[in-house]
């Protein structure tokens, strides 16, 4: 079974109409249950995600979204191993850009053996070793 762990910018531009990448996201996300058979959210992306479009769209879209993937995704919790994981991804990478959210759906990719669908590929891209799906 083919799995995909989505990133917090498919997200936010599915349901942030402004958002330069709103079509693209739309586009992927009807096409996701042909590709994959599980799709996963890491729980520290449902966090940022829901903040995110509290703050810049409405409550309403925050728990639009919640509901949205509370029902269509498996929310993959983060254990004490996934943080040391995740900490020591951060630490061995000084130069690393990126949030412990991103460091979150890398090692969750990993551990599931799942692409990742992301928009800004400034954070993870920086990782050769993963795999990323393009709608």
């Amino acid at each position: 079974m083919e799995r995909l762990v989505l990133d917090a910018g498919p997200l936010i531009a599915l349901v942030s109409r402004q958002d330069r990448y709103h079509e693209l996201a739309q586009s992927g996300f009807t096409q996701i249950p042909k590709a994959f058979g599980e799709i996963i959210t890491p729980l520290p992306i449902v966090f940022e995600v829901y903040k995110f479009v509290s703050r810049r769209e409405s409550i309403q879209a925050a728990q639009f979204l919640l509901t949205t993937l509370q029902t269509n995704t498996v929310i993959q919790t983060i254990s004490p191993t996934d943080f040391q994981e995740i900490y020591e991804l951060s630490i061995r990478s000084p130069q690393w850009r990126g949030s412990l959210e991103d460091a979150s759906v890398l090692v969750v990719a990993k551990q599931m053996q799942a692409k990742v669908w992301t928009i800004d590929y400034r954070d993870l891209g920086f990782f050769e070793d993963i795999g990323f799906w393009h709608p």
